[in-house]
Order: C-alpha cells, then sequence, then structure tokens
C-alpha cells in the first residue's frame, strides 16, 4: 500500500465522499450524488493494490456494500435481493476479497465474503450461531475471524479457512464473553472479551493473564483506561496492532503494540 491512505469526508454543499491520497495526489473513489444518495460515516478499508472496500446508500434505494480505484465501482453486495442491511466495515485482503456481516431479508445473519457478482456465505445463524459481531476481518492467507454467539449457549470466537470453521477460543474457558476478533497475517487471532469475574479487555490467546493486552481498568500513563475501541483493520501485515484508547482523566490516544 505504499504511501497510500483511505478516508470517509465529508465535502462542500452537504455531499459525503471515500478518497484516496498516493503519492501525494488526492483521488475520489466514489461521491454522493448519481449512484449514491449517501456514503460513510463508517470508514473505508483499503488493500495492498489500493482497492478500497465501502459501505454506501443507494440513491435508488437500499444500501450495499462496493469497491473501487479511482474508475468504475464494483457492486460486491446489496439490498436488492437476498440480503435486507449491512453492519460494521466490509474488509477488503490483498486479493480483493470482500468479507462483511450482513442481515438477510428472511430475518437470518451472516457472515459472507465477496469479490463482485456473487457472494458466499462463510458462516449464517441457523443450527449453530445465533447472531454475529459487527466486525469480521479477513488476511491475506484469506482466513476469517469472527466472534459469534451460539444456539446452544454463550459465545466465542471462530476461524473460517476454505470452507472448514475452527472454534478459537470459547466460553467453556476462562472467558465468559466476546465482542469481536481480528486477525494477521501470521494467523494470530486476537480478540475483545471479558474473563471470569474479570474486566473487558484485548486478548491475543487463551490465557486471560499472560495474554492480556490491555483491560478496562489498567493502570497507563498515569491514569487507568476507561475505553477502548478497535476495529477490522486495527491489525496490520506485520502484526502490529493500533487500540484507541480512553482514560479516567479524560485523555484519549491512539497507541501502537508490536
Amino acid at each position: 500500500m505504499r504511501d497510500s491512505v483511505c478516508f470517509y469526508a465529508g465535502v462542500e454543499l452537504g455531499d459525503q465522499g471515500v478518497f484516496k491520497s498516493s503519492g501525494g495526489r488526492l483521488l475520489a473513489i466514489a461521491t454522493t450524488g448519481g449512484l449514491f444518495g449517501g456514503i460513510g460515516p463508517l470508514g473505508p478499508t483499503m488493500n495492498d493494490a489500493d482497492v478500497v472496500a465501502f459501505r454506501a446508500d443507494l440513491k435508488s434505494g437500499g444500501s450495499g456494500i462496493f469497491t473501487g480505484s479511482g474508475g468504475a465501482v464494483t457492486t460486491i453486495a446489496d439490498t436488492h435481493d437476498l440480503l435486507s442491511g449491512f453492519e460494521g466495515l466490509p474488509v477488503i485482503s490483498r486479493q480483493g476479497r470482500v468479507v462483511f456481516r450482513a442481515d438477510r431479508g428472511d430475518g437470518g445473519k451472516g457472515v459472507y465474503v465477496g469479490s463482485g457478482g456473487s457472494f458466499v456465505p462463510i458462516a449464517e445463524t441457523g443450527d449453530r450461531f445465533r447472531n454475529f459481531a459487527s466486525f469480521p476481518s479477513i488476511n491475506d492467507q484469506e482466513t476469517v475471524a469472527f466472534g459469534a454467539t451460539l444456539n446452544a449457549g454463550g459465545a466465542g470466537v471462530f476461524t473460517a479457512t476454505a470452507g472448514t470453521l475452527t472454534t478459537v477460543i470459547d466460553g467453556s474457558g476462562p472467558f465468559e464473553s466476546f465482542r469481536g476478533a481480528l486477525i494477521n497475517n501470521a494467523g494470530t487471532v486476537v480478540f475483545a472479551a471479558t474473563p471470569r469475574s474479570g474486566k473487558l479487555g484485548i486478548y491475543a490467546g487463551p490465557d486471560p493473564v499472560a495474554d492480556k493486552v490491555i483491560a478496562m481498568g489498567d493502570l497507563f500513563l498515569g491514569s487507568t483506561i476507561a475505553g477502548f475501541a478497535l476495529n477490522p483493520v486495527s491489525v496490520n501485515a506485520a502484526g502490529q496492532m493500533v487500540i484507541r484508547i480512553k482514560l479516567a482523566d479524560d485523555r484519549q490516544m491512539i497507541v501502537q503494540v508490536e
């Protein structure tokens, strides 16, 4: 991705858009008017080929997941057929496949992946799953990680590779609830969870002490952590993680964790 960045912005006359800055040049990926009636404010994501994935509302009604790099926009999925809505951010892999969380028109929910023309389910509500966290993620090996609640009770974090679902961790161990998961290119899964009799935090493995990254109430820079936020692109290809933190003294910051 060289020196490229992508972002959502409001522009003149109330319009909205997704933009990319690369090599000192600003390029509009998509703006309201024409096809789109609304874009954002949830941010876009971008892969190493500078292809951007984003959510937008259609002027004709409904909404969708789209990709673009400055020319024609590709529709990954929209609400004109099977799906009724979307949650969270779409995340695009190096190969251009986009993973997203969606609601179905029949009342079901699912995690899906597509690259234009069609999309396939990674996991859907039914026999096993009751609901899904809003932010699934995908690495460049196209392994998808997601959090879910279970029909049998409890919750967990799962990965999917080539149609095979694997349980990373569930409520049978030291954690009682899970909020979402990130995966890096080494296959390491980082998740937000609450240990039994503990506090919500970010963990990189099954041990709530040894694998803790941060947790609510931890001492930090002369204060304590009062809140934090992750999204599906908080982990990069090098395995570095960026977390937005709010402290009890009202300071807010973005920190990098190696």
